[in-house]
């Protein structure tokens, strides 16, 4: 099968050739980093900063010609409220739940913000407010909710740009370093080698198109002996997968 087709049940004729594959990629890496930087510093990042009680205090873009930069210039030119009304954060400001106990469980998110319950009851002011927003929703969408959701896309995008470029340096790092390809590919090897994980295994070399690989497990191995006097010898009936690899019929292990 070709490199993107398997993922967890392969041999080692299919694990070796996307290794190699992968590690003719490495010295690419660099320039392709180099593209992702040029593009993250293209699209910009938008710095917020809190103070006391989780209160926005400042939001400035770097580079303030960036395409976040001028998002940013063009909301609060047409009356938005970055503060009050965007209420974004960066991937590293993250909203989260704190730790409570069973006794007593947390009440409000990590901004302070109060945890809300179900059955606001709150149809009758929803539909008053509905009545007044009707009039100005097509104005509210484009003078801000539009701008709204290009800022929030912008930002994410730089944190996938970033995280991009996090993995790729951790791919290029020494085989000591968890998470390299190396590191990663000497784990794969370990299993290979374990005899009792048989989602994949050493074919050795007979089995590059990976035909063999989704043979169904053995109920038994042919090739270990049984009964008082170890007997050996078995014939497999149908294809087989067991710690020896693969026995096709007629195989006796």
């Amino acid at each position: 099968m070709a490199h993107d087709q398997w993922l967890g049940t392969f041999n080692r004729s299919q694990f070796q050739r996307f290794v190699e594959f992968a590690r003719a990629q490495l010295p690419v890496i660099p320039a392709r980093v180099q593209h992702l930087q040029a593009e993250l510093s293209r699209t910009g990042t938008l710095r917020f900063a809190f103070g006391v009680k989780n209160v926005p205090e400042s939001v400035t873009a770097n580079p303030s010609d960036s395409y976040l930069g001028k998002l940013l210039a063009a909301y609060q030119v047409l009356g938005g409220d970055p503060f009050l009304d965007l209420r974004s954060r960066n991937k590293d400001q993250a909203v989260f739940v704190p730790k409570g106990t069973a006794a007593n469980p947390p009440t409000t998110m990590s901004n302070g913000e109060v945890m809300g319950a179900r059955g606001l009851q709150d149809a009758f002011s929803a539909e008053l407010v509905r009545k007044l927003r009707t009039p100005f929703q097509e104005t509210l969408d484009y003078r801000f909710s539009l701008l709204e959701r290009k800022i929030r896309r912008a930002l994410d995008y730089a944190d996938q740009l970033r995280d991009e470029i996090a993995g790729l340096e951790l791919m290029r790092a020494a085989a000591t370093t968890r998470g390299s390809l190396e590191f990663v590919a000497n784990q794969v090897q370990q299993l290979i080698s374990d005899r009792n994980y048989r989602a994949i295994y050493d074919d050795q070399s007979t089995d590059p198109l990976g035909l063999n690989t989704y043979a169904p497990f053995s109920q038994y191995d042919v090739d270990r002996p049984v009964g008082p006097t170890g007997a050996t010898g078995r014939v497999v009936e149908r294809p087989q997968r067991q710690d020896s690899g693969f026995v096709g019929p007629g195989g006796t292990g």
